[in-house]
């Protein structure tokens, strides 16, 4: 999996590319945990490039939401797509966290 962070109006932007699974979930709970830590509680979550997420991945942005929102922040996903949004909607998730079709989107909720 690649994780690449930026940051666009004091927001941080994680864009990932991969499976974000068992597998994958201990590098992107280490990548959210440095921004969290490090104050950034308003991230935005770019999975467009993730083709396949299991219960371990959703539960990394699940964690990392919690711990955001208990600092005043949030974590918001995009681009979710194909199996990646189904699994969303399966365990509707999309319920529960702020989604947005386009990284764009979800960076202008913020204002």
């Amino acid at each position: 999996m690649d994780i690449k962070v930026t940051k666009s109006r004091g927001i941080a932007v994680v864009a990932v590319k991969g499976d974000l699974d068992t597998a994958s979930a201990p590098q992107m709970k280490q990548a959210l945990d440095d921004l969290l830590d490090g104050g950034k509680t308003r991230l935005v979550v770019d999975v467009g490039g993730v083709g396949y997420i299991d219960s371990t991945g959703l539960g990394e942005l699940v964690r990392a939401m919690k711990r955001a929102r208990n600092a005043s922040g949030d974590v918001r996903v995009c681009a979710l797509a194909g199996d990646v949004r189904r699994i969303f909607e399966m365990t509707r998730l999309s319920e529960g966290m702020a989604v947005y079709p386009t990284r764009r989107e979800a960076l202008a909720a913020w204002d």
